[in-house]
Formats: C-alpha cells, sequence, structure tokens
C-alpha cells in the first residue's frame, strides 16, 4: 500500500511538455532601419519550452516597400518558427502573391529564411504569372518573391514575345 508521501514525490517527476505560453492575434512586425519591411499575423501562436514556436492556424506574412505598402503577401494554413535556426516553416495551402509582378507560388510547405531574406522548398511548386505557367519541384527565391529559381525538374509553358528565324540556306 503507498502513502500519501510516496504519491507526492511520484507526481514531483511529472515533465510538462506543452507549450509555456499561448498567444492569440499575434502580429510580430520586422523592421530595418527603422522602417516596417515585414508583418506575420495568424491567430494562435503556441511556444514551446525550446522557444520553437507553433501556429495551429493560418499564418500570414506581409512584405511591405519603403513606403509601407504592401506588395507581397504569403498565407499558408499553419506554420512554424525554428528558434534555433531562426526560420518560419509555412505549411498547407501555401500561396504567395507578388502583387507589382503580378506572379503568384503555389505549394505545400514553404521555408522563409529571414537572415538571408529567401524562401524555399524542396516540395512540388507552381509559379503563375500573366503569362506563364511553370511547375517543378523544389524552388529558391527572395522573400519578397520577385525573383526565383528552380532547383529541381521544370515543366510548363511560356510565352515569346517574337522569334528571330534566319532561312535556310537554300532559301537564299
Amino acid at each position: 500500500m503507498a502513502s500519501c508521501n510516496e504519491e507526492e514525490k511520484k507526481s514531483d517527476n511529472f515533465m510538462y511538455l506543452g507549450p509555456t505560453m499561448i498567444t492569440e492575434n499575434l502580429s510580430v512586425f520586422y523592421s530595418d532601419s527603422g522602417r516596417v519591411t515585414v508583418k506575420l499575423t495568424t491567430a494562435e501562436q503556441r511556444k514551446l519550452q525550446n522557444e520553437d514556436e507553433i501556429y495551429p492556424k493560418p499564418v500570414y506574412v506581409t512584405f511591405l516597400d519603403k513606403n509601407a505598402v504592401e506588395y507581397s503577401s504569403l498565407r499558408g494554413d499553419s506554420g512554424r518558427y525554428e528558434h534555433g535556426l531562426n526560420k518560419y516553416v509555412i505549411t498547407g495551402n501555401v500561396f504567395f502573391y507578388n502583387r507589382p509582378q503580378q506572379q503568384s507560388l503555389s505549394t505545400d510547405e514553404l521555408t522563409w529564411d529571414p537572415n538571408k531574406k529567401i524562401v524555399y522548398t524542396d516540395h512540388k511548386v507552381a509559379v503563375n504569372t500573366p503569362t506563364d505557367r511553370i511547375e517543378g519541384r523544389g524552388m529558391e527565391a527572395a522573400h519578397d518573391f520577385s525573383t526565383y529559381k528552380f532547383t529541381g525538374g521544370v515543366t510548363g509553358f511560356f510565352q515569346v514575345d517574337s522569334l528571330i528565324t534566319t532561312p535556310p540556306d537554300s532559301a537564299r
């Protein structure tokens, strides 16, 4: 038969592994030279003991120009922040849109590295512009999606403005 003291000692060994803090309606602002350049918002943040963060609800990242006007936006169903790597991983129906260039990106997972100012994925990705649709596996882009390159196999269609052709020698 266990005594009350033995039961109390057993409960002292319990280690809590859940979040240390839960924040609702979170907005995080990144600034450069005193002006806001990036805004991250989500309905819920769960901060873990190792300082990683989990965003179980949709995540929105907005990129602002020097006049504080939104020019690119990123959205995903959920996400996480990896404190040790200082990287955000956005997952589930990820959609990234660059307004000035009217190009969009869609994928299942996209990692944002604020230090290197890049986004990247090893997953299947599709990029749409007013004239092109490109699909591939793996991509890296500027974190505002102003430039991008594919790192894996690529397929798609492209519009060509003009073709310069030279007649064959026999046609001269």
